[in-house]
Order: structure tokens, then C-alpha cells, then sequence
């Protein structure tokens, strides 16, 4: 890669050089009055030259090559009062201005460019949808807000099953989705068992969420990319809300740095954390009121506590400006789930009577087991970033984060006895214990430039070096003493251990050909350390209006992935991934995204877009169904988990409509899916993955009834998931020889059909979901009641088979009925609610 590096040096100086060469322009931050968080894609322009910009994600907007002098300058956007002011230009200088924008209240206000409108006029890139705070939380999910829930409600996106909120996304599966919390990569961002995000709604500003055609920025990953961003914080003054559903509580806080009366020191922070509380309610309940009424020879064999599990979670963020050109922005996460059940036995001889043990036989006997099993799995994310402003056209950025993963299991089992009698005295321990243990640990820097040249082209460029840690291992032990003679037992019967590293340059131009033809070019050239080969990823997307409300968008591209998981090809629940890097004598997987679709968007603010796409996927890993657990030739315990891989070819295709509604009192979008995807294994013929739907409707609605209730609702119609049927058994008896009674028995076991051959019923479900607020001291207070499938109509999870039959009393035979089959349900009707509170 030196070759790439010293390319990205030589743009590096020649942009930095540009800016001796820079004309003269104004620029600055367009920011919330309340609150100071950024406003992205608010209009400004000078209605004198006709001229103007829009401001970024980040609330940053430039105009460049303006006249000497006086100009009317005004900024607007959708919800907010329109800014005016006359501003005064002086020759060979950049005026730098930052705009306050008030709330809006006023109904019927006229604002002439609204933010969507902006990203419909300006965004290039294919299949993006961001969703803000607002969008996530009008979805009714199970028990509270949660943003994969909302985004499963989007075209394009599938979900497994109610148990899973793992995105399946255009035919990809979860570990092929790049999930970021700010620009952190986290890797198994889920709580209980990935029912819910490990994201706290409440401290999303919003999801920036790319479902393929993504741009040169983003790479190694094959399906989408998700960047979760956090709240900047409130930089006026101390706020905060706090929010109690069913499972769990929730609060957060924000406020401005305390820099004093420092001109050039301003920022802001804040901090969210949540955990779950059923088990705090049920294990005192359980504790003071059920246990002390148990008998108290049944009690000792009872745990302390019943709800062995809970989740917790914690993301902070920090803004310090110095200056008016440099921001370090600092971003954690912290969270876990935990697993941890404790139990201990005691018994004597005192407890139970042996008959076999009289007269003159006596004895003392005692004895104790107790075992602890402590499971934690979770997340914790570091990083650190500076933007430096280096001149009204020019922005550097450079980034550097750790992103770790756990998981680890601790068991121990201990049992010890004392005897005592007339003829002998002895005490032994034994114990047993295991540890299981899967690690993550990630290293990443990146450093990039965006050049705004001129009104016609928009260059980023970039470097990105990650360097990754994966171990997963198993160790047992065990110990035995027996009147004071110790043995003790330790193996590590599983261990694996990489550090591959992924380096990365990227350059990107968003080009404006004409008023009608917008064209984003890319290229990202990889390379991993594990593989002598350099990648090349080009990427082309282009937008063109057929008139002003209808644009015709396309793109291509190619994508490389240096990891994956080893988890099971048909599993009915995604609990979490085992990761590990691609082998040396594996080559990367790869494919190529096909993208082109039409938008329209109305003067009443109603988008409507339609997308068609085809993905192709090659050199995947598919984990073989071997034995977990085996003996090697020298007799030792091994566990190999994943040392058997297909080589597995893929692809999808599909159409996706998307018809959004983004203003007004009622809001929301529905959105229809046809896809297709089919996988091949080695030798094998083509066949639909279990994630593989074909039709999906979703209905998304917010109705604000007054400024204080709202009502929601969200109905979800798919076609039925694959699964591979049973058809029959069979029965193969055999003669037990060694049995002198010489007696026969029969083996029965399943008979299977075509693989993934049949589907589940459809799939329906309507959620509702009523919110009312009211002033509370200081702040407002609102409370919230939602119902998940209110038809309560039976979604089928996956099914269960038995061999069934009778025994006829009346001809002495047994009578063979067949195969049974029984459903397992997802979700039934379920009623939560909730209180948040805000000031």
C-alpha cells in the first residue's frame, strides 16, 4: 500500500495548497437556538446574486465567490422561524457567520426549502433513509423505542422472527451490516438474546442507514451500513428526561461544558444509561415475601434469587470547541448483559434416615454442592476525533476509536463431604469448572479531507487503517481431594487467536454536470494483511432529473468483507456472533451491488420512491454441521466449532416502493418488498435462506390528534420464512445381541424433504400505540400505552414433530398415527406503557 499512501500524502498537500487559492465566501454553523445541536440541510441564500447552499449533517454550509459588499442573506428550514439579516462583505476576506434558528409555532408558516427537500434536490446516493429521533419512536416495538425495530419497518429491511431485531438487509445477513455508534464499529450490538438494540433511543439524534450503493467511505462490509449518531448535548443550558416502561428505566442528561466565561472554549455533553429492573421486582418479592413462607428443610434447596438476568447500558458524549475552526468530539458506550446464577446445598445425616445403618452402625455424614454460573456479553466503545476547519472550502478530520467485544462464560461445581463411623473416618472435595471466552479488539484511525472546490464538486478523500484482535478459547479444570490428597485436572481443549489489519484509501467527488446530472464517483483500494492481494472497489452513482419533482438515481458498485461469523446457516435465533478474520487460504468475500430507481417528491412534501436491485455474493463461509465436541488421535477433548466451511455463492434480487409522508399533523410511510435470494453451497443446488421473504408490506403512521396526544400505529404483512419440512420417518430395528433375552428394538428417526422446500404461514402483525403529554413542573411529563399484534393472530415462530401413536387394548397392537406437528407462536397480544419525563 505505500504506493496508495504516498498518493494520499501528495492530494493531502495539493488540497492544502488550494487554500492560498481559495475566493472569497462566507461561511459558519446553522445550530438550534434551544439547544445548539447542528441543523443539516437548512437553505441559505442571497436572493440579490441568487446564490446559496445548504448546510450538512453537521450544520456546516459555504457560498463561494461572492461580489464585494452588501448582500441580504436569509436561512430557513422546515419547523423553524426563517432568519434574516443584511451582512456587509469586505474585499479579500471570508466572512465566517453562525445562525440561531427559534422553534417554530406559527401554523401555515411559508418556508420555501424544506430539509428533505434539500436531500431530494442534492443527495446522489441510492437506497439511503435516515431516521430521527421522532421516526424511531413513532414505531410501536416490544415494550420501548427501539431503532432496529423501526428501520425492520423499512423496504429492503427482513427480520428473522419478533425474537430477533437483526436486520437482514437486501439479501445479507446481520454480520455482513456495518453498525456504528458515531464512527465506532460495534459488533454485536444487541440485549436479551437480540430482542432489543443496545442502542438507547433516547440519546439518538438519528440513523443514517445505507442500504446498498453505499460510498467509497464505507467499506468492509458486503449488505449495508448503519451509523447510529448520538445527541451532541444541550450547549445553553442543564436538561434531561427520564423514562420508565415495563422492563426497564432510562435516563439522560445534558448540558454545556462548565469552560467558564472563556471566548474560546465552548462545548457541550451528555450522558444516557439504562438498565432493566425485572429482576430487582421479582428477586425481592421472591426474597421477603415467598421464600421466608417456604418450609424450612425445602428452603435450603432454593436459590436466593429466581430472575438471574439483566442489561445495562451507558453512552456518553462530549463537544469542546477551541476556537472557532477546531472541535474534539469524544464518544463511549459501555454495556453488558449478565447471566448469573448461584446456588448451594447443605445436607447431614440429621436430613434422611438409611435403613441400612442400625444398632451399633452409627455415623455422621455431611456434605455440600453449590455451583455458580456467570455469563456476560457486551460492548465498550472509545473514540476521540478532531475537526480542524482549515479554510472555508477545506475540512480535515482524523479519527481514532477502540471498539471491544465480550463474552464469557464461568462455570463451577464444587461438592464436598465428611464421614464419619465406627470403622472409618474420610472428607473429599471435588470440583469442576470451565471457561469459555470469546474477545474483540479493535483498533481503528482514520483521517479524511472534504474540499469543497466550487459549486460543482464536492471531493472527499480519506485513509482508514483497523487492526483487530479475535480470540475465542475454552479451558476446563477440575480438582479432587480425598483425605488430603490433592489431583488436579487443567486442559485447553479450544483455542483460537488472529490480529489481521485492514488498510484503506478512498477518494470520492460528488460532480454536478449540469443543473440536471449529478454524478458521484469513488474508488477504495484495500488491503489485509492475512491476503497478498490489493482490492479495488470502484463505486459510480449518478442522479438525473427528468423535470423538476421526479429524479432518475443509479449506482454500481463493488465490496469486500475481512471477516465473518461462524455461526450456524439455519439458526431460528441470531443470540449473538462469533467473529473471526478471513484465513489466509480463504480469499474475501465479495459483491457487487446493481441499483436504479425513480423519486418523486410533491409540493405537499410526499416522497415516493421506487428501487430495483441486484446483489451478487461470492466466497462466502458457511459453517458445516460437524461435531462440536470430539477426541483427537492422542486422546484429548478438543471443541473445534467452526474448522469445516462451504464455499457458498449467493444472490438477491428484488423491488422495493417507499412512500413517505414528512410534514403535516399526520406522518409517517408505507412500504412494499418483492425480493429473492438464493444461496449455493459446494456441490449443492440452489435454495432459499430461512431470512428469504418474498412479499412485505409495512404501514407506518403518526397522527398528532392535538399538540399533546399522538396516536401510532404499525401494520407489518409478509409472506412466510423458508424451512425444511418433515414428510415421514423411518423405523430400522435391530437385535440386541448382547441381550440374552435376544430382544429386538426399533430406531426411529425424521425423514426430511427438499431443503427450505415449504414456507410458514404469512406473517401479520398491527401494533398501536397512544402518547399524551402534559406540563410537569419545569419540564413535561408523558406517558404511553401500546399493544403489540391487537388481533392477536398467530404468527408461527417455527415447528416441533413427534412420532405419534396408540396402543389398541383391543387387537394388542400398537397403532402408528404418523408425524405430529405443533406450532410454536411469536408474539401474542401484549399491552405495555410507560412514563418520560423531560425538563
Amino acid at each position: 500500500m505505500n504506493k496508495n499512501r504516498f498518493l494520499f500524502q501528495t492530494l493531502w498537500l495539493l488540497l492544502l495548497y488550494s487554500v492560498s487559492l481559495a475566493q472569497q465566501s462566507i461561511h459558519g454553523f446553522i445550530r438550534e437556538n434551544d439547544t445548539g445541536e447542528p441543523l443539516p440541510y437548512a437553505n441559505v441564500i442571497l436572493p440579490d446574486i441568487n446564490r446559496g447552499a445548504s448546510s450538512n449533517v453537521e450544520g456546516y454550509f459555504v457560498i463561494s465567490d461572492i461580489p464585494v459588499g452588501t448582500h441580504k442573506l436569509i436561512v430557513s428550514i422546515i419547523g423553524y422561524s426563517k432568519h434574516e439579516e443584511t451582512i456587509e462583505l469586505p474585499a479579500n476576506m471570508n466572512l465566517r457567520l453562525d445562525v440561531r434558528l427559534d422553534q417554530s409555532i406559527i401554523e401555515g408558516q411559508s418556508i420555501e426549502v424544506s430539509a428533505e427537500r434539500e436531500k431530494f434536490k442534492e443527495l446522489v446516493s441510492t437506497s439511503t433513509v435516515t431516521l430521527d429521533r421522532r421516526a424511531i419512536e413513532v414505531a410501536p416495538s416490544f415494550v420501548e423505542a427501539d431503532v432496529f425495530r423501526a428501520l425492520q419497518l423499512l423496504p429492503g429491511v427482513q427480520s428473522l422472527n419478533d425474537f430477533s431485531s437483526a436486520l437482514y438487509v437486501r439479501g445479507s445477513t446481520p454480520d455482513q451490516n456495518l453498525i456504528m455508534l458515531d464512527g465506532i464499529t460495534v459488533y454485536n450490538p444487541m440485549h436479551l438474546g437480540g430482542i432489543f438494540s443496545t442502542f438507547n433511543t433516547d440519546a439518538i439524534k438519528e440513523a443514517d442507514f445505507h442500504a446498498g450503493g453505499f460510498p467509497a467511505q464505507y467499506g468492509g462490509r458486503l449488505g449495508s451500513i448503519l451509523n447510529i449518531v448520538n445527541r451532541e448535548g444541550n450547549t445553553e443550558t442543564l436538561a434531561g428526561s427520564a423514562n420508565i416502561s415495563l422492563i426497564s428505566s432510562k435516563a439522560l442528561i445534558e448540558g454545556p461544558l462548565p469552560t467558564g466565561d472563556s471566548e474560546l472554549l465552548k462545548g457541550s455533553w451528555m450522558l444516557a444509561g439504562r438498565r432493566t429492573y425485572f429482576d430487582l421486582i421479582a428477586n425481592t418479592a421472591w426474597k421477603y415475601l415467598v421464600r421466608p413462607n417456604i418450609n424450612a428443610l425445602d428452603r435450603e434447596d432454593t436459590p436466593e434469587n429466581i430472575i438471574p438476568y439483566y442489561f445495562y447500558d451507558f453512552q456518553g458524549k462530549a463537544n469542546l470547541d477551541v476556537g472557532s475552526d477546531h472541535r474534539l468530539t469524544w464518544s463511549s458506550f459501555y454495556g453488558d448483559d449478565v447471566l448469573n446464577w448461584n446456588y448451594q446445598s447443605d445436607y447431614s445425616s440429621d436430613d434422611w434416615v438409611d435403613e441400612g445403618f442400625q444398632g451399633d452402625d452409627a455415623y455422621y455424614y455431611e456434605g455440600s454442592d453449590s455451583s455458580v454460573f456467570d455469563w456476560r456479553w457486551g460492548n465498550f466503545t472509545n473514540s476521540l476525533s478532531w475537526r480542524w476547519i482549515v479554510s472555508p472550502k477545506l475540512i480535515a478530520r482524523t479519527f481514532i476509536a477502540n471498539s471491544r467485544f465480550r463474552f464469557a462464560v464461568d462455570f463451577d461445581y464444587a461438592d464436598e463431604s465428611y464421614f464419619q463411623s465406627d470403622y472409618d473416618t474420610s472428607s473429599s472435595r471435588s470440583s469442576f469448572g470451565f471457561d469459555l471466552f470469546d474477545r474483540i479488539n479493535d483498533n481503528s484511525v482514520e483521517s479524511n479531507l472534504t474540499w469543497l472546490a466550487n459549486d460543482a464538486h464536492n471531493v472527499l478523500t480519506g485513509f482508514q487503517h483497523k487492526e483487530v484482535h479475535f480470540q475465542l478459547g475454552m479451558i476446563l479444570g477440575a480438582q479432587d481431594t480425598y483425605n488430603g490428597v490433592t489431583e488436579t485436572f487443567r486442559d485447553t481443549i479450544m483455542w483460537m487467536e488472529s490480529k489481521p489489519a485492514e488498510t484503506a484509501w478512498y477518494i470520492q467527488d460528488q460532480w454536478e454536470v449540469n443543473p440536471l446530472l449529478s454524478l458521484q464517483t469513488g474508488l477504495r483500494v484495500a488491503s489485509y494483511s492475512l491476503h497478498d492481494t490489493t482490492y479495488f472497489e470502484p463505486r459510480l452513482g449518478l442522479k438525473y432529473f427528468l423535470s423538476e419533482k421526479i429524479s432518475l438515481k443509479g449506482s454500481i458498485g463493488r465490496y469486500h468483507q475481512f471477516l465473518t461469523v461462524a455461526n450456524p446457516p439455519d439458526e431460528n435465533l441470531r443470540f449473538l456472533d462469533i467473529w473471526f478474520g478471513i484465513p489466509a487460504d480463504r480469499p474475501a468475500p465479495r459483491s457487487d451491488h446493481y441499483i436504479l430507481g425513480v423519486e418523486y417528491l410533491s409540493n405537499s412534501d410526499i416522497l415516493i420512491r421506487t428501487e430495483g436491485y441486484y446483489k451478487s455474493f461470492d466466497n462466502l463461509l458457511t459453517l458445516k454441521p460437524t461435531d462440536l465436541i470430539a477426541v483427537n488421535e492422542a486422546g484429548q477433548l478438543r471443541i473445534d466449532p467452526f474448522n469445516e466451511f462451504w464455499e457458498t455463492d449467493a444472490y438477491a434480487q428484488g423491488l422495493e416502493i417507499l412512500v413517505k409522508k414528512l410534514s403535516g399533523r399526520v406522518r409517517g410511510w408505507a412500504g412494499y418488498t418483492y425480493a429473492q435470494t438464493k444461496r449455493k453451497y459446494e456441490g449443492q443446488d440452489w435454495y432459499f435462506p430461512k431470512y428469504d421473504r418474498t412479499h412485505t408490506l409495512n404501514v407506518v403512521a403518526d397522527w398528532a390528534l392535538n399538540d399533546a396526544l399522538h396516536f401510532s400505529t404499525a401494520i407489518t404483512y409478509s409472506s412466510g420464512n423458508p424451512y425444511t419440512a418433515v414428510i415421514g420417518r423411518t423405523e430400522v430395528w435391530a437385535d440386541n445381541s448382547w441381550d440374552l433375552s435376544n430382544y429386538w428394538y426399533g430406531r426411529e428417526s425424521f425423514l426430511y424433504g427438499e431443503k427450505h422446500g415449504v414456507r410458514y404461514p404469512g406473517y401479520f402483525r398491527w401494533d398501536v400505540s397512544f402518547k399524551k403529554q402534559r406540563p410537569f413542573y419545569n419540564g413535561k411529563l408523558e406517558w404511553y400505552f401500546q399493544v403489540l399484534n391487537v388481533t392477536n393472530h398467530l404468527n408461527v415462530f417455527s415447528y416441533l414433530y413427534r412420532n405419534h401413536g396408540e396402543y389398541n387394548y383391543q387387537t394388542y397392537e400398537y397403532e402408528n398415527k404418523g408425524v405430529q406437528r405443533f406450532g410454536i407462536p411469536m408474539f401474542p397480544f401484549f399491552p405495555t406503557f410507560g412514563v418520560k419525563f423531560e425538563f
